[in-house]
């Protein structure tokens, strides 16, 4: 996995060619690892602490489906299991995509 892509970098490119698709949401999980602090000073291990998460999402271009993965900051809105979202597709390689999971609706779909 592409970890650009996992972290959204250089997808407005794809987004540009607007071809958009609903997706559904088929795992949440937090990243455990990465940390952030959300007070100055901690008193004891975990206060403040707050994790970001990575959705996998799956989604159908034509009559093939496709899986991706997107990191969620901690100032998000993390969509849940089964939710629907938005992914943006490049038209001539599908596998590539740019997921618009904390956002409005596109104006076309």
């Amino acid at each position: 996995m592409n970890l650009l892509r996992l972290f959204g970098i250089g997808s407005s490119g794809i987004i540009a060619k607007d071809c958009c698709t609903e997706g559904s949401v088929t795992q949440v999980s937090r990243c455990w690892w990465l940390t952030v602090n959300t007070k100055p000073v901690r008193r004891f291990s975990g206060d403040g602490a707050v994790y970001p998460s990575i959705i996998t999402f799956s989604y159908q271009v034509g009559s093939i489906s496709y899986t991706g993965k997107r990191y969620i900051p901690i100032h998000y809105r993390v969509p849940q299991k089964g939710e629907t979202i938005f992914v943006y597709y490049d038209p001539e390689k599908p596998q590539k995509y740019a997921c618009y999971a904390f956002g409005p609706a596109p104006k076309t779909l």
